[in-house]
């Protein structure tokens, strides 16, 4: 007999021996394989969610005609068990099947020789992750590769311990890098000064620990920003991107830079800025074992009531006089930056999809949709990314307000975010706000404890939200969102997908 387990995505590195198999937890077994015998079928199962209805797609290897095809719900441990007559569901030539519940389905696979095989999958039919920034971090934290694998390991044990199968931690948060680059510098969330190297990789150990416990790891990158409240290019460490281009003997490379309103961002009209966002996903996804990277809601910033003369306009007034000159149709300033923000997103998609087809790509844009359509703001093209191949494979609005919120309540928000999607193969997750539960934000959060709970529920009676993302790790221990917690992760518990 040989079992072999896969996960959602197969991870890079899935080697452990059939021993282990029986030491693991359901979750950490479904990250693991066996060496299968050359006589036996070999099936490798992928799967993928939408609306709540799980894919498996099977990859079968033989080198004699397959005879026949069974799956079945639960862990069947004989190819002679009398199960695989009771509940087997025969999908002889057929190469994948959908099941509407979560846990780990067996697959028996026999060949016209007599040889069989058993496989596992365990399915999760909804993304649960939890965001963890740079804010969850410190210097000291890294003062060891032991102190930071240790603060790691009770980190994301507490965050599987919720019933969560994904973390989403920031690794670039003001370009600079929570891990080896090449092309940005280590963070001063590192060791305490950017540029200064740790003895260890961060992220290397960050992804060990998350996959060991049965976590996706999904790298959280802001790609424009570089510095809040400064503007200052020699505070940036020597190797920084943004200081070389700003004090080198080019003054043509200088546009790649912009500053606006005491911030320092890439100019999202360079595409040397777009290269170097582009080439930084690609590093990570080529160097490391992440199962996604994820774009946050910071692209432009507000530009208020001079939005048309400020930031890229001069790139804009370039691009409107080539326009002309080529006899093309000149976009309104507004098309144009979500235009290049498009250009950007889809260069992303394409590059990650070229190294790694199995690393997602997402972006959670802020909730409120009618200041995304604003034309002084963010310019992003959330009805392009929801309608169209080739830019994200999911989104995840940040939807941060009570069902009682007077311009946005929770409810319509979601209904009206379901309805941008209109592309089938773009998965819905739903942004929760952990951090306001018990707040004075408005009422709602104040005296409905329950309110974290109800918008889960919410999306999961909708039947088309695929997961959701809670902002973000500290606010789970917190004495202001303590009870809303408990009465969010109790349901979670009790009422798993």
């Amino acid at each position: 007999r040989v079992i072999l387990f896969m996960k959602k995505r197969s991870f890079k590195s899935i080697a452990l021996l059939l021993l282990l198999c029986n030491l693991l937890s359901p979750t950490k077994v479904a990250n693991a394989a066996s060496v299968q015998p050359s006589t036996s079928p070999v099936v490798t199962s992928t799967y993928s969610v939408m609306n709540q209805v799980a894919t498996i797609n099977l990859d079968i290897t033989s080198k004699n005609n397959i005879k026949s095809l069974v799956y079945a719900q639960g862990e069947i441990e004989s190819v002679d068990a009398p199960d695989w007559d009771i509940i087997g569901i025969d999908i002889t030539g057929d190469t994948s099947f959908e099941v509407i519940e979560s846990g780990i389905y067996s697959i028996l696979a026999k060949d016209s020789k007599g040889n069989a095989s058993i496989s596992y999958v365990n399915v999760d039919l909804e993304f649960r992750a939890v965001w963890i920034s740079y804010l969850e971090f410190s210097s000291t934290g890294y003062a060891s590769e032991e102190v930071f694998r240790k603060k790691v390991d009770e980190m994301f044990d507490n965050v599987a311990s919720m019933n969560m199968n994904a973390v989403v931690v920031q690794v670039r948060p003001f370009s600079d890098a929570m891990y080896k680059s090449y092309y940005f510098p280590w963070s001063k969330y590192v060791s305490g000064t950017q540029g200064k190297a740790p003895s260890f990789d961060p992220m290397e150990v960050m992804i060990e620990e998350a996959h060991e416990k049965g976590l996706e790891f999904h790298a959280w990158i802001n790609p424009y920003r570089i510095t809040t409240n400064s503007t200052d290019v020699k505070a940036l460490a020597s190797n920084h991107p943004a200081r070389k281009w700003l004090t080198d003997s080019n003054k043509a490379n200088d546009r790649n830079v912009l500053i606006y309103g005491g911030n320092l961002y890439y100019n999202p009209a360079s595409t040397a800025a777009q290269g170097l966002i582009v080439k930084g996903v690609k590093e990570i996804v080529q160097k490391y074992d992440v199962d996604g990277i994820h774009f946050d809601d910071y692209f432009y910033p507000s530009l208020g009531n001079n939005y048309a003369t400020v930031f890229d306009a001069k790139e804009y007034e370039a691009y409107k006089k080539s326009a002309k000159a080529k006899g093309q149709t000149v976009l309104s300033i507004a098309d144009w930056r979500r235009n290049n923000v498009n250009t950007l997103v889809k260069n992303v998609y394409t590059v990650i999809n070229k190294v790694d087809p199995d690393v997602e790509f997402g972006i959670s844009p802020a909730g409120y949709y009618d200041k995304l359509m604003m034309d002084d703001r963010y310019y992003v093209d959330v009805n392009t990314w929801l309608s169209k191949d080739g830019y994200v494979d999911y989104i995840c609005p940040q939807l941060y307000w009570s069902f009682e919120h007077k311009t946005y309540p929770y409810m319509d928000a979601l209904e009206k975010w379901l309805s941008l999607r209109t592309n089938s193969s773009v998965k819905m997750y739903v942004g929760i706000p952990v951090y306001k539960a018990g707040s004075n934000e408005d009422a709602d959060f104040k005296k409905n404890t329950a309110i974290l709970k109800e918008m889960v529920e919410c999306g999961r009676d909708s039947e088309m939200v695929d997961g959701f993302m809670f902002f973000r790790y500290a606010f789970f221990n917190n004495k202001t969102t303590s009870k809303a917690v408990t009465i969010l992760l109790d349901y979670l518990s009790e009422n798993p997908m």
